[in-house]
C-alpha cells in the first residue's frame, strides 16, 4: 500500500474515549493510511480496545512501551511512520470522515509542508454535547494561499492544535524535528509548534474544521499538572529562537502574548504552597521579554500591558491571581499580601 499519511495516537488510560476516537480514524475517506498506537503502558483497558480494533484492521500497529509521556510516544511513532504526511491525534478527541482526505489533496496542490485547519472545542455534557467552531478569522486576517510564519506570525498566539494539521514526513526529517522528551502530557505540543512554524516554507491554512478537542476529560494533555511545564517549554522555545536566530518584531509580540495567557492559566488554579515558586518562574518569564515590543508594538493590548507590569513583583502577581481566581469564580478565593 502506499501510505499517504501516517496516523500517530500517544495512548495513555483513555479507554472512556479511545473507541469513539479510533471509529472516526478507521473509517476515513482516504484508506491509504497506516494507523500507529503508541500504547504508553495504560493501566486501564486501552490495550485491550487496541487489540479489538487491530483484529478487523491490518492497518493498525500497536507499539507497548514502558511509560514515557506524549513526547516520547510521538518520537516512537515517527521513527516507525512510512507514510508521506504525518497526522497526530489525539485518543480523547476524535475526527470528521474526510479529515485526511481533504487536508492531504490540500497539501498535494500546494506542495505544502504543513497543512493547518481551524477545529472545533467539544464539551460533553448531561444535555448533550456543546460543540463551538474557532473562528480565528473574526479577529484576524487569515491567509488564503500558501504562506510563512513571518507573513502570519499569528499563528504563534493561536493554540498550538498539532493535531489539527498534517506535516511532511520529509520536512520534519531534514530539519530534525522531533518532540521533548518531558514527563506526562508536559506541554511539549508548544516547542514543536514553534520549530514546525519557523522552518516550514511552505504553510497552508483552512478555514474549514475537522477535528474535535475535548474539553471535558479530566486528565487531557491541556491541564496543568506540572507548574514547571509552560515555563519550562518556553524556555526551550526561546532557546531555539535564539539559535534559529528569529527577530521579526510581530513574532515576538504574539510569542509574548501567548506567554502572558500561560501565566494567567497558572495563576488561576495556583495553590498557596506554590506561590513563591511561581514568582520566581514568572519574574524569569517576564524579564526575558522586550520591553519597547510589550509597549510599543500594537498588537500587545492595554490589559497585556497592565498584565505583564503586574508580573513584576509579588505584590503584583498576587493581586492578579486574586483577580482570575474571582473570575474563574473559584469556590476559595486568597490574596496573598
Amino acid at each position: 500500500m502506499n501510505c499517504k499519511i501516517s496516523v500517530i495516537i500517544p495512548v495513555y488510560n483513555v479507554e472512556k474515549y479511545l473507541a469513539q476516537c479510533l471509529d472516526t480514524i478507521v473509517e476515513q475517506t482516504l484508506r491509504e493510511i497506516e494507523i500507529i498506537c503508541i500504547n504508553d503502558d495504560s493501566k486501564d483497558f486501552s490495550k485491550q480496545i487496541l487489540e479489538k480494533y487491530r483484529a478487523f484492521d491490518d492497518r493498525i500497529k500497536i507499539i507497548n512501551k514502558e511509560n514515557g509521556g506524549y513526547g516520547a510516544a510521538c518520537n516512537t511513532g515517527l521513527k516507525l511512520a512510512q507514510g508521506e504526511y504525518i497526522s497526530i491525534i489525539e485518543p480523547d478527541d476524535f475526527i470528521d470522515k474526510n479529515m485526511f482526505d481533504d487536508l492531504y489533496n490540500l497539501a498535494k496542490e500546494n506542495k505544502a509542508d504543513i497543512v493547518k485547519s481551524s477545529f472545533y472545542e467539544y464539551k460533553d455534557s448531561e444535555n448533550g454535547a456543546v460543540i463551538n467552531k474557532i473562528n480565528w478569522e473574526s479577529q484576524y486576517k487569515m491567509p488564503d494561499k500558501v504562506f510563512t510564519i513571518e507573513d502570519y506570525s499569528q499563528f504563534i498566539y493561536f493554540h498550538p492544535s498539532i493535531w489539527s494539521c498534517i506535516y511532511k514526513k520529509a520536512f520534519l526529517d531534514k530539519n530534525n524535528i522531533r518532540f521533548v522528551e518531558a514527563k506526562g502530557a508536559g506541554w511539549v505540543d508548544n516547542p514543536f509548534q514553534i520549530q514546525t512554524l519557523c522552518k516550514a516554507k511552505r504553510i497552508f491554512y483552512t478555514d474549514k474544521a475537522y477535528y474535535y478537542y475535548r474539553l471535558t476529560n479530566p486528565t487531557s494533555s491541556s491541564n496543568i499538572v506540572n507548574i514547571n511545564n509552560p515555563f519550562d517549554r518556553s524556555d526551550e522555545v526561546h532557546s531555539f529562537l535564539k539559535q534559529y536566530k528569529v527577530t521579526n518584531e510581530n513574532f515576538f509580540a504574539f510569542l509574548y502574548k501567548r506567554e502572558l495567557a500561560y501565566i494567567d492559566t497558572v495563576l488561576s488554579g495556583l495553590s498557596i504552597e506554590l506561590f513563591d515558586f511561581a514568582c520566581e518562574k514568572i519574574n524569569q518569564m517576564i524579564t526575558r521579554m522586550n520591553k519597547d515590543i510589550i509597549y510599543k508594538n500594537t498588537l500587545v493590548n492595554d490589559y497585556e500591558r497592565m498584565f505583564y507590569e503586574k508580573c513584576k513583583n509579588r505584590a503584583g502577581i498576587s493581586e492578579l491571581m486574586y483577580e482570575i481566581k474571582k473570575r474563574n469564580e473559584n469556590i476559595e478565593v486568597v490574596n496573598i499580601d
